[in-house]
């Protein structure tokens, strides 16, 4: 019987140890926030970058997390290169530090630009 319950308790300690792994992955994962070629028509200044939903979202979820980088995902084109570079340009204006920030090319649509905030 103690073999039983020897081999109950490994059994409950893998359990728990998986369960742990589990609860810290989403910790480690990376949250993404889309920009659109329509939300990025509209005029911009400091007051609208941070109505736009993601830009706000992306900027509170860098915040709540010190330590955290913040990647501009692209298309790679000109054009998404350029856009890149602006909304870099806005988020250290937001007082993100611009070592904080990496662009990256991630051959996404050219209509779009994510925001990814890595733990």
């Amino acid at each position: 019987m103690a073999g039983i319950d020897n081999r109950s308790m490994k059994l409950a300690g893998i359990a728990c140890l998986f369960a742990i792994a589990l609860g810290a992955a989403p910790a480690a994962r990376a949250a993404a926030y889309t920009i659109t070629a329509e939300m990025w028509m509209q005029p911009r200044s400091g007051a609208v970058m941070l109505q736009m939903a993601p830009v706000r979202a992306a900027v509170n979820d860098w915040m709540r997390h010190p330590g955290s980088q913040l990647a501009i995902l692209h298309s790679g084109d000109d054009m998404g290169s350029l856009w890149a570079s602006e909304v870099q340009d806005w988020l250290v204006s937001l007082g993100i530090p611009s070592t904080d920030i990496q662009k990256r090319v991630s051959g996404q649509d050219e209509n779009s630009v994510t925001l990814m905030v890595e733990r």
